[in-house]
């Protein structure tokens, strides 16, 4: 599967399946499916943090997925200026040591590289694994922190995926860079992106558009923009109203967000 291709997060809000050239995570937050979920193995070995309890069956790959979880966690803070938030609990991630276990040990689909379900995420060692952390843990904070609903949607997966983007090197890198500077060239109006439902054919454009938006609110409005917003959000306002209290002398609706990120070219 291409890199761009598995930056595509499923749903937040319900379960579903989508096929591999659509995404490659299978989010079941409802957390109906992890009853019969097995732990790593055969030995096991929990690694607790401030913020999350990591199970794995290596004690090496156990300290290191924790070490990384905590440094996604601190980088999204910095982002979106929520140091006010503390988790109602620690936050399970389960490592599995390869493909074969997780699919075995979760009845997950062939083509999934991980399962988000409750509060928890499940996924296994390989190379896609620190980008699937980084994407993953924005959706378990954003739910809580929303109240489990299923506002600003674009916002939620655009943000996922900005976050993935800070933790890829190289060529990898690039390409998600190309693929949000992309949606200058044929934009969605915002009017549609804020409602859009991902599944069809535009799907990808729309991920690439959420993550430039989202890039923009948090480059260039900042963390304490970002943090009123989702506040002004989280307590009910409308989203003119939600980007007037946070970004007042950038924008005072989402037409206004739209022109200022329409000038933005990369």
């Amino acid at each position: 599967m291409k890199r761009a291709a598995a930056l595509l997060p499923a749903l937040l809000c319900a379960c579903v399946s989508l096929p591999p050239e659509s995404l490659d995570i299978a989010h079941n937050p409802s957390g109906g499916l992890t009853s019969g979920f097995l732990d790593p193995g055969p030995s096991l070995h929990l690694e607790p943090s401030r913020r999350f309890l990591v199970k794995a069956g290596d004690f090496v790959a156990a300290k290191r997925v924790s070490r990384q979880a905590e440094q996604d966690y601190e980088r999204l803070m910095a982002h979106t200026g929520l140091f006010s938030f503390q988790p109602a609990g620690l936050y399970p991630i389960v490592i599995y040591k390869d493909s074969g276990e997780y699919l075995r040990k979760t009845s997950a689909p062939a083509w999934s590289g991980g399962i988000a379900a409750g509060n928890a995420i499940y996924s296994y060692e390989g190379p896609e694994l620190r980008r699937t952390l980084a994407h993953e843990i924005v959706h378990l904070i954003f739910h809580e922190y929303m109240g489990g609903t299923g506002r600003l949607r674009w916002f939620n997966e655009g943000l996922a995926v900005y976050e993935e983007s800070q933790v890829l090197e190289g060529a990898a890198k690039r390409e998600v860079q190309d693929w949000m500077a992309s949606s200058h060239l044929r934009p969605m109006s915002f009017s549609r992106m804020v409602s859009y439902e991902p599944g069809g054919p535009e799907t990808r454009a729309w991920y690439g558009q959420a993550a430039s938006v989202v890039r923009y609110m948090v480059e260039v409005g900042g963390r304490g923009g970002v943090e009123r917003f989702l506040k002004a959000s989280r307590d009910g306002a409308g989203l003119d109203q939600a980007l007037a209290a946070g970004f007042p002398t950038l924008c005072a609706d989402l037409e206004g967000l739209e022109k200022h990120w329409l000038q933005m070219k990369d």
